[in-house]
């Protein structure tokens, strides 16, 4: 079993004994099941405001890519030039 096998096993263990507490604490004590709800919730929106941070930064210290229309131009321009000589070739051996 390779690194990632193990690490997504102990996540399935983890995952399943959680659910299983929950399960376990539902039928026990209704008190603090909502207090384990509020305590998911809670780290549920920290974890996506951290992502929304994350990408946020990343996205203001990242420099912008070149701009693509600058190599276009030039490639259009070599284009129209190499298919005028070559029309040009053409009709001088028509004649």
């Amino acid at each position: 079993m390779n690194k990632d096998q193990s690490y997504g096993g102990l996540i399935f263990i983890v995952s399943v004994l959680i659910f299983l507490g929950y399960i376990v604490v539902a039928l026990t004590n209704g008190g603090l099941l909502v207090f384990l709800i509020q305590i998911v919730v809670s780290l549920a929106v920290l974890g996506i405001l951290g992502i929304t941070g994350w990408i946020g930064w990343t996205m203001l210290t990242t420099p912008p890519p070149a701009p693509l229309e600058a190599d276009l131009g030039q490639t259009s321009t070599t284009a129209t030039s190499s298919t005028s000589s070559a029309s040009g070739s053409k009709s001088d051996e028509k004649n």
